[in-house]
């Protein structure tokens, strides 16, 4: 598997650390010794403790790329703006005014990025999160697509790209998503394969997207064996045929 994307990773780690730093900001702030880390929450109030408990779970939230983590950052970073702008109101922190506007605006700099199309999608879609599919390549393996549940020969046809997971099958014939089907996966040195798949997305009859005509299927509940047995030929065919970008 692919790693998370970069900003991703970075935020999910800052947010996971920041009660340690909160914890030596408090100690620093009110001169408690590294000895007596325990009395620093006698200084702070409730807002300022639910900040501190609250935020790894934010930080787990953007690493699960989930939609509820999406919501509970935009939250989170909405009140801590409320949170500084009201303990310098109120004298309770001894920050600078400029310390408070650099951090909310950085705040604020998290919030535009995350309501952009291109970064919250992954959160509302997970048939985009790239990171979290497996390697597909190129791939000329034969295939004979069955009736589903039968013997019943359907079509023979060849694939575009293959993974651990799902394969690209190239035909003209016209299908519907979700529409499943029981597939003949001819690997090199005679050997067969057997699996039952699913169509999670089609193209139409003309090449689009640098795929041709054809559809996207994966496979169903592959047991131990196939995926074993799937692995050895994807690290057979690594070595020669380039990895899709």
């Amino acid at each position: 598997m692919k790693k998370r994307p970069l900003i991703i990773r970075l935020l999910s780690y800052l947010y996971f650390v920041s009660p340690i730093a909160v914890i030596i900001e408090l100690a620093w702030l009110n001169n408690v010794g590294i000895f007596h880390l325990g009395h620093i929450f006698n200084f702070v109030n409730w807002h300022v403790l639910l900040m501190f408990f609250i935020t790894p779970l934010v930080g787990y939230g953007i690493w699960s790329v989930k939609k509820w983590g999406y919501y509970l950052l935009i939250l989170h970073s909405v009140f801590l703006i409320f949170n500084n702008v009201v303990l310098y109101a109120g004298r309770e922190t001894l920050l600078p005014l400029w310390a408070i506007i650099v951090c909310n605006l950085a705040l604020v700099a998290v919030i535009v990025a995350f309501v952009k199309k291109e970064v919250c999608a992954p959160y509302f879609n997970p048939n985009i999160r790239w990171w979290e599919q497996a390697s597909r390549y190129y791939s000329d393996m034969k295939i004979t697509v069955k009736e589903f549940g039968t013997e019943n020969k359907l079509f023979e046809a060849k694939s575009f790209d293959t993974s651990e997971t799902g394969c690209f099958i190239v035909t003209d014939r016209d299908v519907d998503i979700r529409d499943k089907f029981s597939l003949e996966l001819s690997l090199a040195k005679n050997s067969i394969l057997y699996i039952d798949a699913e169509v999670v997305w089609g193209n139409s009859k003309k090449k689009r997207g640098g795929h041709p005509a054809g559809f996207g299927c994966r496979f169903i509940e592959p047991d131990y064996l196939f995926r074993k047995r799937m692995s050895f030929h994807m690290r057979d065919i690594r070595a020669k045929i380039k990895e899709r970008g």
